[in-house]
């Protein structure tokens, strides 16, 4: 229990809530700096215990089970310099909307980070969905040219850690996935170079409308000093005139689209940037058009950091597909098996969808995060032979499948390991090339996030095949 007495003597208190990656590294570089540190936690647990004693041997006070209501602030409230939320805080919360009425600084780890990394090169990257993947397969390329960009942010290591290490002296560019949450929070970020993926309705549960979460995502491509849009995405191609000036991608053929734009694919394979020809395309080894776009996203970023088309074809070739997006877990001569946890959304699920040849069991399921599926259930009509439903959704889900004649079978599981159970028994008697995990709504009903929900399905996989 914290004493407020105590605190109350103390001036200058950074309050920092969440004990999650980022909250325990920006804990550890405000510390670093000589500020005062406190640190919230709503939960316990083994790993929090471990992090609350490592942060209280630097003179760290840190709380377990401490909800973060404003009476528990307010007797020491004259006394905080500032208060760093995690993301999964909604920046409309009470507490947010009372602190910042009191005049209290709200900020977020990247915030924290932008203080002292924001005279190093930025890439901020953004989008609905293909964020994740433009951010890895950059930070690849630029790394495989001798370049030191990690990849940051919404992914990777948080860049508080950095700051905390000093290895940002060394950085030449940051690549840093920024999600709608960040954004939101961290208006003071610039990145030299910002790129919009897609945009599509997400998150509508946290920001209300789809102008809020557009308004959202263009923010920081109207703070980037250079900015790349993919033109194959119908809501952007919609506002290519009212949106700031920029980069246009597209994987199109239609001379419409190529007027429009400064980097497309030929039908010979080749990579064109403005009317030349940059590389020939070999050795790209992820599915589905929609990575195409993401491939065409990171060279035009590579091309403005300044490497060469044929550095850029050359450091292809060694790229590793990403964990939990369309990473396949089990091959044989009948059945693929595909974890695609990081589908948090019908959109991603449909991209993934589109990438697999022939029929598909898919496995969903998780929390709904106020989008429409009713495009997702026209995907799974055509292309799904059953469909197997978990977690919370999946009473939802099951209605608005048949609500909208999906007239295959339909399997509910509250579970994924009973689920798997029959699903390996229905493979038996029912051919079919693809077994696909592709979730399409957020982890946050049984996990605390994708990984960890991706990491669950490839061992309860792994355990029932007896493979690695």
């Amino acid at each position: 229990m914290i004493d407020n007495n105590h605190l109350s003597k103390r001036k200058n208190i950074n309050l920092v809530i969440g004990l999650g990656k980022s909250g325990f590294w920006a804990a550890k570089y405000l510390r670093s700096i000589d500020k005062r540190v406190i640190v919230w936690e709503s939960k316990d647990g083994k790993e929090f215990l471990e992090k609350k004693t490592e942060l209280e041997e630097l003179n760290i006070l840190v709380s377990l089970n401490k909800e973060f209501v404003f009476k528990e602030i307010d007797p020491f409230v004259k006394e905080i310099e500032s208060v760093v939320v995690s993301p999964s805080v909604p920046y409309e919360h009470e507490t947010i909307i009372k602190l910042k009425k009191k005049g209290i600084k709200v900020i977020g780890e990247i915030n924290v980070a932008w203080e002292i990394l924001k005279d190093t090169n930025w890439i901020g990257i953004t989008g609905t969905n293909g964020k994740t993947t433009v951010t890895h397969l950059l930070s690849h390329i630029l790394c495989q040219n001798e370049l030191c960009a990690p990849f940051a942010g919404n992914i990777g290591t948080p860049l508080c850690k950095y700051a905390y290490s000093k290895k940002h002296e060394q950085i030449d560019w940051i690549v840093a996935e920024l999600s709608s949450y960040q954004i939101e929070i961290s208006p003071e970020v610039k990145p030299n170079i910002g790129i919009w993926t897609t945009f599509t309705e997400d998150h509508l549960e946290r920001h209300k409308t789809l102008e809020n979460y557009f308004n959202i995502k263009k923010s920081l491509l109207e703070k980037s000093d250079f900015r790349i849009y993919n033109y194959d995405d119908e809501n952007l191609r919609n506002h290519y005139i009212s949106l700031s000036k920029g980069i246009w991608i597209t994987t199109s053929l239609d001379k419409s689209n190529i007027i429009q734009c400064d980097y497309w694919i030929d039908d010979q394979a080749f990579i064109i940037e403005r009317g030349k020809r940059l590389f020939k395309l070999e050795h790209f080894s992820l599915k589905g058009t929609h990575n195409l776009q993401n491939l065409l996203l990171v060279i035009a970023a590579a091309r403005k950091v300044g490497l060469s088309g044929k550095k850029i074809k050359d450091s292809l070739s060694n790229y590793k597909q990403l964990q939990h997006r369309m990473e396949t877990i089990y091959k044989n001569n009948d059945l693929e098996i595909i974890n695609d946890s990081k589908a948090t959304n019908f959109d991603s699920s449909i991209a993934g969808i589109n990438s697999i040849e022939g029929q598909i069991i898919i496995i969903s399921g998780g929390r709904l995060k106020g989008n429409k599926y009713t495009e997702w259930i026209k995907v799974l009509k055509k292309k799904v032979k059953c469909v197997f439903l978990f977690g919370e959704s999946s009473k939802v889900l099951k209605m608005a499948l048949i609500n909208e004649g999906f007239n295959k079978d339909i399997f509910e599981f509250s579970e994924l390991k009973e689920l798997l159970n029959f699903v390996f028994q229905y493979l038996q008697n029912n051919k079919c090339g693809t077994l696909l995990f592709s979730p399409s709504c957020s982890s946050f009903d049984q996990f605390k996030n994708y990984e960890e929900r991706g990491d669950h399905f490839k061992k309860l996989v792994s355990k029932k095949l007896k493979v690695n």
